[in-house]
């Protein structure tokens, strides 16, 4: 690793967020999983806090997939396709990384610290911005799945 590399910071910083007790939701596990998985080992030294971290996972996917429908999914259950339908208010549009895909292609060119410092920054940023768009989406999908249960 290079010493721009942000994996150890990330993983130092997600366990001490995420403390180590409570359910950690997530939007399609087997991928959040991975991801849990490769940081593992590329970060040997936090292999059992991020085993720990797995330990708590609850996918939300299969609660929708088996138990809402909505015509606007347009038979996709991804997130993108689900919120807006649930969560209206809440979009993506405009964001400099706006999916899954884009925060891929941005994650990579920061870890490879390919690119220079103002560049860097702004792809930090974005890949805040997203991440936190993601987490305030289950935060809000959740809150309508329980205010629609009522």
């Amino acid at each position: 690793m290079n010493r721009d590399d942000p994996r150890r910071e990330f993983i130092k910083s997600l366990s001490a967020v995420l403390g180590q007790s409570g359910t950690v939701i997530v939007y399609n596990q087997s991928f959040e999983l991975a991801r849990l998985n490769e940081l593992a080992s590329w970060v040997p030294e936090f292999a059992e806090p991020i085993k720990q971290i797995q330990s708590r996972v609850f996918d939300l996917l299969p609660v929708i997939r088996n138990h809402v429908y909505h015509p606007a999914f347009a038979g996709s259950y991804s997130l993108k396709s689900v919120l807006p339908a649930l969560v209206p208010e809440m979009s993506y549009e405009g964001m400099d990384v706006a999916n899954g895909q884009d925060a891929g292609l941005a994650w990579e060119s920061f870890v490879r610290g390919s690119v220079d410092q103002v560049e860097r920054e702004r792809i930090e940023k974005a890949l805040l911005d997203y991440c936190g768009k993601d987490t305030l989406a289950l935060v809000n999908l959740v809150e309508r799945l329980r205010s629609s249960s009522r």
